[in-house]
């Protein structure tokens, strides 16, 4: 095991949950019976995420019951008491995370048949006019639902966070008062609600709670699953308070001259297919860098922004999720040579799925086989809903795995030592340089 991971396991093994002393655990964190617990945890968290891209694809109509049952198994599976078999929690793990595969891909199709395939587009950023509402976290539905409440009304709406790829969507596009982007990851909520004096949406998960410095939870509406005291909730669908909300606020107007890029959806991207294969024949693509995942605030995450901006131009950036806002905001232009872009945003974390249709398209074009493609994955961690990404690519044989700026503390000495041995997950050094270094040395 490589020293950055035993530093991990020293560091994690008495403050993870399940540790020594943890209520419910007969053992202690060398025991048997803590890394089964452990596993089960993993389980659990898995299915957070499934749930979520399963109730979002349910919204839209979909046929979500091949992933129902793998919920109500895995959940049975946890049951006290029933199984102290290590490989078959691991079994478990992986049908969970083949699950996440299949339901990655519903949804995918729920979105496209549903908005439309994104397409590239750049968007306006922290630039604001008039009256506004601004849209956080991952549900296109109830965007598209508040765009045609608030159509002809003189509001404006906005994007946050996660909500961004929602711009590259036809279907949601065509409304000219859907107007651009404002602030980045979720954690800039504080400072960022209190500077956008407009109606604020939070349509799924990543709500931070009210802190006393807060001048915004009168103009903060949360939708279904979000909510937080002291804020109101918008109830069957019904966004007049919301809207009145922004009537009344008036001219919340900013300015700004920057805009990201969004759009980059793999349907998308598989279109280009032809010149992508010619740029790695000729040499002018080297290497493609999946750098993507949850992002927090802390130290060590400087880490992605420096790995993005040092890599050589003929290398291609896959992302999504909200780490992409650690760089996203920077030029990177296109392929030396071509007409190819660097930096290619798939879109939302359950869009995570797009990576893989391209590795798995670049695999069967080339022959190679797809552990041994120029891929390099970078991946931020945070959230316990990430996990689900993470079983997927387990659950379809991906290894060499970077993940950072630590892995989860739900882990302990023995389940990393498996995905070591198993999958050759790594840490990331901290050094992004020395780590490009690395990657491509490959």
């Amino acid at each position: 095991m490589s020293e950055n991971l035993k530093m991990f396991c020293h560091q994690c093994e008495m403050s993870a949950p399940g540790g020594c002393g943890s209520k419910g655990q007969s053992k202690g964190t060398c025991g048997k019976d803590d890394t089964l617990a452990r596993l089960q945890d993993t389980m659990v968290f898995g299915l957070k995420g499934l749930s979520a891209y399963r109730h979002h694809a349910h919204e839209l109509g979909a046929d979500t019951s091949e992933v129902d049952k793998v919920l109500a198994d895995t959940l049975y599976f946890t049951l006290t008491n029933s199984n102290f078999n290590f490989d078959q929690h691991i079994k478990q793990l992986l049908e969970v995370g083949s699950a996440g595969v299949k339901m990655m891909d519903i949804l995918s199709e729920a979105h496209t048949s549903t908005y439309g395939v994104p397409t590239p587009v750049t968007v306006s950023q922290n630039k604001v006019e008039g009256k506004a509402i601004l849209v956080s976290g991952h549900n296109l539905k109830a965007l598209k639902m508040l765009l045609e409440a608030t159509e002809g009304k003189g509001i404006n709406i906005y994007t946050h966070s996660e909500m961004l790829p929602a711009h590259g969507y036809p279907e949601l596009r065509k409304y000219s008062h859907l107007k651009g982007n404002v602030g980045k990851a979720w954690f800039d909520q504080t400072k960022l609600f209190n500077e956008f004096r407009g109606a604020i949406l939070m349509t799924t998960n990543c709500i931070v709670p009210i802190r006393s410095n807060c001048e915004y939870s009168d103009r903060l509406f949360g939708y279904q699953i979000a909510g937080t005291a002291g804020i109101n909730h918008i109830e069957n669908d019904d966004f007049t308070p919301l809207i009145e909300c922004a009537l009344k606020c008036g001219d919340v107007s900013m300015q700004s001259d920057a805009s990201l890029v969004t759009g980059g959806h793999y349907k998308t991207i598989l279109g280009l297919a032809p010149q992508i294969l010619d740029a790695i024949n000729t040499g002018k693509i080297r290497r493609f860098f999946v750098i993507a995942g949850c992002d927090a605030p802390g130290k060590g995450r400087e880490y992605y922004r420096e790995l993005a901006e040092n890599l050589p131009k003929d290398c291609v950036i896959l992302t999504s999720s909200c780490g992409k806002f650690r760089f996203n905001d920077i030029d990177f232009g296109t392929v030396p040579g071509t007409e190819l872009p660097r930096y290619i945003d798939l879109g939302q974390c359950n869009d995570s799925n797009g990576a893989v249709k391209i590795a798995i398209a670049l695999s069967q074009a080339t022959g190679i086989a797809i552990n041994d493609l120029p891929v390099s994955i970078v991946l931020m961690w945070m959230e316990q809903k990430a996990v689900i990404i993470l079983l997927a690519l387990f659950s379809l044989g991906m290894k060499n795995i970077n993940v950072g700026p630590k892995l989860p503390e739900f882990f302990n000495e023995e389940i990393v030592n498996f995905l070591v041995d198993k999958f050759n997950v790594r840490l990331i050094s901290g050094d992004a340089k020395a780590d490009i270094e690395y990657f491509l040395s490959k």
